[in-house]
């Protein structure tokens, strides 16, 4: 029952239509008796069609079937002229109105002014699915009350059996079922049950409905009322359809006679359990999924949960609370068993020790028992076999372990804990699989208050921040962090600056041999193999938020097939997660825990030393996808030369180094520690395509200033020119012109010492895109281009030539620019510089837009959509409001200077020249002015 969303800028519907119950109009309230058939049954297909357009052949079809009259069609637009009229009863003569509107070859109600008890179902019901089971039953109640009448009920039967209300009805069956289970896991159903019965006698044939009704009436202690609606449902399946109760009726009998003779017999009741924890917060998301298997196991179907998720996730706490919130459902008792899968050699506990306990908890023995786990395996499955139980497995170790104490008959609920996510449970016994996540901010703020108390953690705000972001997430470390905290009032401010200060935060979380996360982490680490634990340890030096594949088999020098086998083992064990395609993330605490093990070792400085080489390569492949020649040669071969990936285009580096850019600048800067002067020149040296299209100018001082230098203490003058003039590039686009000036001086005397053409063209090109005089720079962006071509060189000509593009854009005539940018064009495409081939494009569409040419410039202009350069964002923004604006696209001008606004607003430092506020925004305002003035006339 999904609805519609309502129409921008409409909050109030004018017309409601009633369904369940009959057809009717309840606002304006009209009897809908005395209208035609026809007009009521149209009315009743758009309704249903909640909001879509249903096509005038559909609705000829469903008024007259195979054989419409030859004025179908006539009469069809003359019900929906009439019914406009009842529904808006203030419409005009012939006027069209907002409640039904013509859609292409149909008719459609609009949402925003027809609502109906459908959309009211709808939001009920969604509400309902994405709640717990008791913040669920309001809604699912008033959900219930709405339907509890037929839809369209007053209809004709034959055109009730269509395809367009037969899915509404059974919508209303989903509905009632989805209550059902909702109801089955509430510790009083019996309002929902109630309701329910309503709906149920609607559909006595549904023998899923009627099979939960029987369980929820038994459970609300109306057992003879349960056997009477089973009674019932088993003569009208056989009077009508000649068939049997199915397997799923019958079960819900069969368990109201079995419970009450077991009541009868007065059996011992298992209770195993450990005490219910204290302290818990529900996680997002997570209850739906227990509520779902609870109610399959309620059913009396196989269910098996299998909670996995790393050490100190709070795997056992959601297990053992879960299974205490449904005890009273399973009346034949509780098992538990702590297998210590992650324990110590020796420690933990073996399938035939499990399975003897839980012989011994049934009321038999398994002594005396002979040939291992397949015998006492049989003898634990015939002991459960006819009782509804909860059976918690806690520290599972591996699927063989876990499938050895499955109870192997349905009617159970198995509830699994392991580090592991156990794959083969999933796959070969249906298990569901349930992996925990971290908490979330605000979960963990719920938990602390829980253990400290709310007032204390409204009293110190700060210091309850400061806990949550060091612990991210992590249930135990929470929970430890709080046990520290909760001496003196001054403890939860040590604990808070303890758990920031990365080199004693585990310190913060140890209280004592069985509380104390190091150790937790520790069993986990115990278990893996020896390439896992090494790579485990050594991905603690990359410093991304996520780590790459490649980076990965780099840092512990593996080759591609076998660091992607290390990867899935540690996925596997819930060391790492796997956050997208070949990305890597490891959780805060396990990466220090991590650091640890390897901190101070000559393996961790070599795996540093790895890091560097590999981000060295990384960075030049993305420069050459720009198409430009390196100024200096890379002289080391990569630490492992399958994992450097390629780049098909600028756009590629540019979302690569978007993704990576917290590893690539941490890793220059740990290139200059170690003393990689080299290393960290070249990596500054070759981030500049990217960081100048994604990073404001100021921001980058500070490294390439620390680059310059390094380039400097390696001897290397090209690269420390080469860098020394991007230092200054950035200096003048943040403001510090003396500085930038004395740099430039120095590279421009430099490269005309040497004859470099090239270098000199750059120099000039920058200096003139700098200078704040029109016919300076245009004089200097000239002599860059003649410099460009004495080199020789058609890339640095095609460079040289986009720019002078750009200064005769703002200061040259529309014809200048058009014969520049055909010369740019076609050097661009000789020197294979297609990074510079979206700049041309927004200069032609600009060539174009100027010149009347509205539709080449806006089809130019969407070329460049999906460019992540700010500049050509800026100038593609300003090309569409003149474009749009001279062929009268009034909403397409606006939206494009509203880009240009926030481009303006969100990257000021991109945009530091007066001729964008000078020269680009007047002309875009005269476009939008001048396209106003027409569109008043």
């Amino acid at each position: 029952m999904t609805s519609s969303p309502a129409r921008s800028g409409r909050t109030e519907r004018t017309v409601s239509v009633g369904v369940f119950g009959g057809l009717r109009l309840i606002r304006p309230e009209v009897d809908l008796a005395s209208r035609p058939p026809r007009e009521r049954l149209i009315l009743a297909t758009l309704v249903a069609a909640r909001g879509r357009t249903v096509s005038v052949s559909d609705l000829v079809d469903i008024l007259w079937g195979e054989e419409p009259p030859s004025t179908a069609i006539n009469q069809v637009q003359r019900h929906v002229g009439e019914l406009r009229r009842l529904l808006e009863p203030e419409l005009p003569p012939r006027a069209t109105g907002t409640a039904v509107l013509g859609a292409g070859d149909g008719y459609r109600l609009d949402p925003a002014v027809v609502g109906s008890d459908l959309d009211r179902v709808a939001v009920l019901w969604t509400q309902a699915r994405r709640s717990s089971a008791a913040q669920a039953a309001p809604a699912y109640l008033e959900a219930l009350e709405l339907v509890a009448g037929a839809p369209f009920s007053g209809l004709a039967w034959g055109k009730l059996t269509r395809p367009q209300f037969s899915a509404v009805e059974r919508d209303r069956i989903a509905l009632a079922l989805d209550a059902a289970d909702c109801a089955l896991e509430l510790r009083d159903p019996s309002s929902l049950a109630q309701a329910l019965e309503r709906v149920a006698a609607d559909a006595p044939l549904d023998e899923r409905l009627q099979a939960r009704l029987v369980t929820l009436l038994a459970r609300c202690g109306r057992r003879a009322e349960a056997i009477a609606v089973y009674d019932t449902a088993r003569r009208r399946l056989w009077e009508e359809l000649s068939i049997a109760p199915g397997p799923e009726l019958q079960e819900a009998v069969d368990d109201i006679l079995s419970e009450d003779a077991r009541v009868a017999s007065g059996a011992d009741v298992p209770r195993k359990l450990p005490l219910a924890p204290a302290a818990v917060v529900d996680r997002a998301g997570i209850r739906t999924v227990l509520e779902e298997a609870t109610a399959t196991a309620l059913r009396g179907e196989p269910a098996i949960l299998a909670i996995s998720g790393m050490a100190g996730i709070g795997k056992t706490t959601l297990a053992v609370q879960w299974a205490h919130s449904v005890a009273d459902r399973f009346p034949d008792g509780e098992l538990f068993v702590n297998l210590r899968g992650y324990s110590p050699k020796g420690e933990s506990v073996s399938s035939a020790e499990a399975l003897g306990q839980f012989l011994a908890d049934l009321g038999g023995s398994g002594a005396g028992i002979q040939g291992g786990d397949g015998p006492l395996g049989e003898a634990y499955r015939r002991a459960i076999a006819g009782r509804r139980m909860v059976v918690v497995l806690d520290n599972v170790a591996d699927v063989e372990q876990a499938r050895s104490l499955l109870p192997g008959v349905p009617g159970c609920l198995v509830i699994i804990t392991s580090r592991t996510h156990l794959p083969g449970l999933v796959v070969k016994d249906g298990a569901v699989p349930v992996p925990l996540n971290r908490l979330t901010d605000e979960e963990s703020r719920r938990l602390l208050a829980r253990r400290l108390g709310a007032v204390r953690v409204e009293s110190d705000p700060a210091s309850i921040d400061s806990i949550v972001v060091s612990c991210a997430g992590l249930p135990l470390a929470l929970a430890l962090a709080a046990a520290s905290a909760s001496g003196s009032p001054e403890a939860m401010q040590d604990v808070a600056d303890g758990l920031s200060a990365t080199s004693s935060a585990l310190d913060f979380l140890a209280l004592d041999a069985e509380n104390d996360l190091r150790s937790t982490f520790e069993w986990s680490y115990r278990a893996l193999s020896e390439d896992a634990a090494r790579l485990f340890r050594l991905a603690s030096v990359h410093p991304g938020v996520t780590h790459p594949h490649g980076a990965l088999a780099s840092i512990a020098c593996l080759d591609l097939a076998r660091t992607s086998a290390t990867l899935g083992e540690l996925v596997g064990a819930n060391m790492f997660v796997q956050v997208a395609r070949g990305e890597f993330a490891v959780h805060d605490l396990l990466r220090i825990y991590a650091s640890e093990m390897s901190g101070g070792t000559f393996e961790r400085v070599e795996a540093q030393r790895r890091l560097v080489g590999h981000y060295v390569h990384m960075t030049r492949r993305a420069f050459l996808a720009f198409g430009r020649e390196p100024v200096a040669e890379v002289e080391s071969p990569p630490p492992v030369a399958e994992a450097i990936s390629s780049f098909a285009s600028p756009d590629d580096a540019v979302r690569w180094f978007l993704s990576e850019r917290k590893a690539v600048l941490e890793t220059f800067g740990l290139a200059l520690a170690l003393g990689l002067d080299r290393e960290a020149a070249l990596i500054a040296l070759d981030w500049r395509p990217m960081r100048q299209a994604v990073d404001p100018p100021s921001i980058m001082i500070e490294a390439i200033g620390q680059a310059t230098d390094a380039a400097a203490r390696c001897g290397d003058e090209r690269l420390e020119i080469e860098l020394r003039r991007d230092l200054a590039v950035n200096l003048g686009l943040s403001g510090h012109d003396m500085e930038s000036q004395h740099h430039f001086e120095r590279v421009l005397e430099t490269y005309r010492e040497w004859g470099d053409d090239a270098g000199e063209a750059n120099t000039l090109r920058n200096l003139g895109y700098l200078d704040a005089d029109p016919s300076t720079r245009l004089v200097l962006t000239a002599q860059s281009v003649a410099a460009a071509r004495r080199s020789g060189r058609s890339d640095i000509l095609a460079i040289s030539l986009v720019s002078y593009a750009a200064i005769v854009l703002m200061f040259g005539t529309n014809e200048e620019l058009a014969a520049v940018t055909v010369e740019a064009d076609r050097c661009v495409a000789e020197s294979g510089s297609d990074y510079l081939t979206p700049y041309v494009v927004v200069y032609r569409a600009i060539v174009h837009a100027r010149a009347g040419q509205f539709d080449e410039a806006l089809a130019l202009v969407e070329t460049t959509r999906d460019s992540l350069d700010v500049m050509i964002q800026a100038h593609s923004a300003m090309a569409t409001v003149i474009a749009a604006a001279g062929a009268d696209l009034r909403e397409m001008a606006y939206e494009a200077r509203e880009l240009f606004d926030r481009l303006e607003r969100d990257h000021e430092e991109f945009l530091t020249n007066d001729y964008e506020s000078a020269i680009m925004r007047p002309w875009m305002d005269d476009a939008i002015a001048a396209m106003e003035g027409r569109l008043a006339h």
